[in-house]
């Protein structure tokens, strides 16, 4: 079989918010046309960019992907990740998706329509492909846009063992989904009508993130005899059957079951015909797709989670695309590799650090202040990521990327150079004292453990957090972990590092900074942070229809 040129595109991200991000992101929204080859089948807007390898059709697309192959359904918290959806962004059907610009475009493979026939309420209708099938034959229809209402709407609950409140669907976000009053389906199942309680303002992005996950072998996997008994479970609020419908959703479709071809189906150009753990998935031509065939006829994911032995593989021609994260000593690596073309490019990606609001260290206000004068922002970018891109600069505003046009600085300028005094005296103020080199109170040290993924990039990051800080009386200890993002995902942590793969979908920040209806499913919320005023205004800029409107409370 022939293979592509040598020549690859390397993508590392470059928008942050202490440094660009890269592969450790985990995913809010992105997605890519269906029948692209774009970033070896598949690039999101981890980098803001496009890549694609250019060639005649045919042929075998390598590409490196920086984390495990964790899960076919990206939509469910714990596997929301951007490794699992670089690989089912070509499998998993969407009715929308965004184009290289982050504009919202509607698959016209998947659906002949998708109108919005009333204002009041808010009403839109989805007529479907009637040729659009999965990979097994079964239809495309309203049976899994129904699944992926009731499964995203965080309205199904129980009591668990210990007498508290448990969501069923361990879904990673709720946004839309829990404005929506009803979904209809025709008799035939090939229309759609989508009406919502209050009015969304994304709602042409509605169904765009994770794709479908076919409803008939969720049935199946449930122990039930077709899709609609499904609807007629939630219809009839049949708890008992809904729970064995929400487990198969959540966990039905991870990779620790190896590769299951009739449960993880593609309604889209590509389907996933290999899979060896933690060393790659391959991706094929699906037969059954309806759409223009797909470039390439293979697309193999080989999961190599060191950025070093990334650029090896592409020296060695064993891969011939990467996207690393951003870092000094591998641009320059890869500067001295001939036939290779590296870009160093942003988009709607940020790197944080947050708290665990449900440790009672994270609870004391005086605490996140004095780590927050500690932490060495600037210092993080100058070293880190201005060697590879000179234009990076300091995240100042957490809804919006400095290429927008509504950015504007809102931190308010406390934080924005390390002020170790300002750390101690603050410390001081709220009754903690040295003991030795830590702060502490009622035997309280500051002291926490500050999770990360094991890469250069982020032992960087950590090392400077750690010595700033240090002088400062607060102690960080280092929790590199292979396993974060599992970790991360059901909250356990004191502190984290990683980067936020978004969109241009304003209402999707409310999955990560509105209060978690229950403890047992954080949506992206991993840190438990709770504040009844943002838990409004985010409900409020969800519903806001009129854009200057909306971008004025979101800069707010």
């Amino acid at each position: 079989m022939r293979r592509t040129a040598k020549a690859a595109i390397v993508l590392l991200g470059a928008s942050l918010v202490a440094a660009a991000c890269g592969g450790d992101n985990k995913n809010s929204s992105s997605t890519t046309a269906p029948g692209t080859t774009s970033a070896g089948g598949g690039a999101t807007t981890s980098g803001g960019a496009d890549t694609t390898v250019a060639g005649k059709a045919g042929g075998t697309i390598t590409f490196a992907l920086e984390d495990r192959f964790t899960g076919y359904n990206s939509g469910a918290s714990a596997t929301n990740l951007l490794a699992n959806q670089l690989v089912t962004n070509q499998v998993a059907p969407s009715v929308s998706y965004f184009d290289e610009k982050g504009t919202v475009q509607i698959d016209s493979n998947l659906v002949d329509s998708a109108d919005k026939t009333s204002d009041n309420p808010l009403t839109v209708v989805y007529k479907f492909n009637p040729k659009a099938v999965w990979s097994d034959g079964s239809p495309i229809g309203c049976d899994d846009m129904y699944l992926d209402w009731i499964a995203n709407n965080g309205s199904l609950k129980t009591t668990g063992s210990d007498g508290k409140e448990v969501t069923l669907f361990q879904t990673a976000s709720t946004v839309g989904f829990d404005q929506t009053k009803s979904v209809e389906c025709s008799a035939d199942g090939s229309t759609v009508t989508w009406t919502y309680a209050s009015p969304f303002a994304d709602w042409k992005g509605q169904i765009t993130n994770q794709g479908f996950m076919p409803a008939h072998v969720v049935a199946k996997g449930a122990g039930l005899a077709s899709a609609a008994d499904i609807r007629k479970a939630y219809e009839s609020n049949d708890t008992a059957t809904l729970k064995k419908v929400a487990d198969f959703w959540n966990t039905g479709f991870n990779s620790d079951k190896g590769l299951q071809k009739d449960v993880m189906l593609s309604g889209g150009p590509y389907m996933i015909t290999d899979y060896q753990p933690d060393q790659s998935v391959t991706l094929e031509r699906n037969p059954k797709y309806w759409g223009k065939p797909a470039t390439a006829d293979k697309l193999v994911f080989r999961i190599i989670t060191d950025d070093t032995a990334q650029v090896q593989a592409l020296a060695n021609g064993e891969v011939q695309v990467i996207q690393p994260q951003p870092d000094p000593d591998l641009l320059n690596q890869l500067k001295g590799l001939s036939n290779v073309k590296s870009t160093v490019e942003g988009g709607f990606t940020f790197e944080h650090l947050d708290f665990n609001f449900q440790l009672p260290l994270f609870q004391d206000k005086a605490v996140r202040q004095a780590i927050a004068y500690c932490v060495p922002r600037q210092d993080m970018v100058d070293k880190l990521v201005k060697p590879v891109n000179e234009k990076a600069v300091v995240l100042q505003n957490r809804m919006f990327e400095p290429f927008q046009p509504d950015y504007q600085d809102t931190s308010g300028g406390s934080y924005d150079k390390v002020d170790i005094a300002k750390a101690k005296s603050t410390l001081e103020a709220a009754g903690y004292t040295l003991n030795g080199n830590v702060y502490e109170k009622s035997g309280q040290k500051v002291e926490f453990k500050l999770l990360h993924k094991d890469t250069a990039r982020r032992a960087g990051e950590f090392q400077l957090i750690q010595s700033s800080c240090a002088q400062a009386g607060i102690s960080v200890i280092d929790d590199s972990d292979p396993n974060w993002s599992a970790k991360a995902g059901v909250g356990q942590f004191d502190a984290v590092v990683f980067a936020w793969t978004g969109g241009p979908l304003l209402s999707s920040d409310r999955s990560i900074y509105k209060t978690p209806a229950d403890k047992t499913n954080l949506n992206q919320n991993f840190g438990y942070y709770s504040n009844p005023a943002v838990d409004k205004l985010m409900d409020q800029l969800a519903s806001e229809t009129d854009p200057q409107t909306r971008r004025h409370r979101q800069r707010r």
